[in-house]
């Protein structure tokens, strides 16, 4: 990773800890907020359990999004977060994509990426049909073709993980009709089961092939930066750490 690239990330990790550190509540207030979780979260502790609550949201909608796109910008120029691709596609590949995915909800079929797409390329007919799907993350000079990352929490409801698999299936099928090598990928930032191999959660089991289709914690962030990245990205966190006292 690039000097420029850990010092950006640093700078960001350390206005993103001041933002959410200069938050405070008062725990009358929480009290009457929370009138059931105040049986088990007392004092300080439902303070907390309230600081808790908006750091993880906001992990999610900018802190993830945020650190890939820089880390991406390292070794890639055509990076965009939220970044909405459309086209058109014959009707047919939008109508098998659908069934794969009701199939996948329902238990009707097994997650497989090899068939899937088969079943997508082969689906023909006259009609044409506008599609749009929104990458979190996007990198058009992404070898070996352009990359599209769904970014969620290790353990997404099967209503998440289905609509990330129709918009990574819609953009393969919009790519393929381009000539290209899309690389389509549920990612992790981290993995609360520390192992690929302990990995267990029913509903990506339910709707994804895990090994062509997701990204699990520092697989995600090497995909992006390289080999390294994600320990790289650990070190830059050990020393935002010791600057702002968590330690």
């Amino acid at each position: 990773m690039k000097a420029e690239t850990r010092d950006r990330i640093q700078a960001f990790l350390m206005e993103f800890v001041g933002q959410l550190t200069t938050v405070s509540y008062s725990l009358e207030e929480l009290e009457q907020a929370y009138p059931f979780h105040s049986l088990f979260f007392r004092g300080e502790a439902l303070k907390a359990f309230k600081q808790q609550r908006s750091i993880v949201t906001r992990m999610g909608m900018k802190l993830y999004p945020t650190l890939a796109e820089m880390i991406a910008l390292d070794q890639y120029t055509d990076v965009h977060r939220n970044y909405r691709i459309q086209g058109t596609l014959d009707a047919a590949k939008v109508e098998t994509i659908e069934g794969i995915v009701d199939e996948l909800r329902r238990g009707l079929r097994e997650p497989n990426h090899e068939k899937e797409i088969d079943a997508i390329i082969k689906a023909e007919s006259r009609a044409r049909q506008d599609v749009i799907t929104v990458a979190d993350l996007y990198i058009g000079d992404y070898q070996p073709g352009p990359f599209f990352a769904e970014i969620k929490s290790p353990r997404p409801n099967l209503d998440i993980c289905a609509e990330s698999k129709k918009a990574m299936l819609l953009f393969i099928a919009l790519e393929l009709e381009e000539g290209h090598d899309p690389q389509a990928f549920l990612g992790f930032p981290y993995n609360p089961f520390l192992t690929r191999g302990q990995y267990k959660h029913w509903a990506t089991f339910k709707v994804m092939d895990l090994e062509k289709q997701v990204l699990i914690g520092p697989e995600f962030w090497d995909t992006l930066g390289g080999e390294g990245a994600y320990q790289e990205l650990m070190e830059i966190l050990e020393r935002v750490k010791e600057a702002t006292g968590w330690e």
